[in-house]
């Protein structure tokens, strides 16, 4: 009897060191079901045409994509903007701090969004982040909708062009930066008060908004066309922007950096206007120390 009690004893003590006991399953790990990857080819273009059919309209005010969260905001028949959301494997409407203040509408179908993945890949390249990457789409400044990739914490926004391609980052102190940057300054407008264009900064335009308003559209190197309006009036004559030549531009530039006491790297800017009222607008550099009035084509009239 005493052995028969020593080996259920011992038979019991290994079933406890083994952490089990009869008739006991194993447990089974469990997974944490996850929703789509919005960075996958696709599947974030899928999402915004669903969200945008619930909504109900296509006259789109923003949208928003994240590596798991999709969001439209489209313009209500109220005037009120009307979002809907993909959030934690729901589709619903929600509510919004987005305001309505005559912002562009536009059409998601002409913003390439097949590859969120490969837009965030190219915003870190040229950020240096990763982190919490966001996709946005809304009216920028002044009416110009831009598609662009920002980080949580902040770092530096990066800006696509509608086909998906990086917005050129310019450098004005180029020939090509300054054609580029007048051309995207100008934004199609005919007629202005002035052209400016600074190696350091970038190239800007004035011309007159509604009554008794002035207009400013700037380019900078990284960031797209801004537009910032004054209330007031400019006094400058206006003048057909198409007769600017930025190759007229680079020309003087480059015939007066390394001559007599301007250094070959010298900053420089120019500004063109019709400041003297005679129905012929001049150029007017300063190039270093030295300071020049040229026509149209780049021939100097003094300095």
């Amino acid at each position: 009897m005493t052995t028969r009690r020593h080996l259920l004893t011992g038979w019991l003590a290994v079933l406890v060191l083994a952490g089990c006991a009869p008739n006991t399953p194993a447990a089974s790990p469990t997974s944490t079901p996850t929703g789509p990857d919005f960075t996958t080819p696709g599947t974030a273009s899928s999402m915004v045409s669903q969200l945008l059919a619930k909504a109900g309209n296509e006259r789109t005010l923003m949208v928003e994509i994240t590596a798991t969260t999709v969001e439209v905001s489209v313009l209500g028949q109220d005037h009120k903007p009307v979002t809907w959301a993909y959030r934690n494997g729901e589709m619903a409407q929600v509510a919004s701090d987005l305001a309505y203040v005559d912002q562009s509408t536009f059409e998601v179908s002409k913003f390439n969004l097949a590859d969120v993945g490969g837009l965030f890949r190219a915003a870190e390249g040229q950020s240096g982040s990763a982190q919490d990457q966001s996709l946005t789409i809304v009216d920028y400044s002044g009416g110009e909708v831009m598609m662009s990739v920002s980080t949580v914490p902040e770092s530096r926004t990066v800006f696509f062009e509608p086909n998906g391609a990086l917005l050129p980052v310019l450098n004005f102190d180029t020939p090509g930066g300054v054609a580029q940057g007048i051309t995207d300054a100008m934004g199609g407008r005919v007629l202005v008060h002035s052209v400016t264009v600074e190696s350091t900064q970038g190239a800007w335009i004035d011309y007159p908004g509604d009554t008794g308003t002035t207009v400013r559209r700037t380019r900078t190197a990284k960031v797209p066309v801004t537009t910032n309006i004054t209330a007031q009036s400019e006094d400058l004559p206006l003048f057909l922007a198409v007769k600017i030549d930025a190759a007229a531009i680079w020309r003087v530039v480059d015939a007066t950096r390394g001559s007599g006491d301007v250094p070959e790297e010298a900053g420089w800017s120019v500004v063109i206007d019709d400041r003297d009222n005679t129905g012929v607008p001049r150029m007017y550099f300063t190039i270093g120390s030295k300071v020049l009035v040229t026509d149209l084509a780049g021939d100097v009239l003094s300095g």
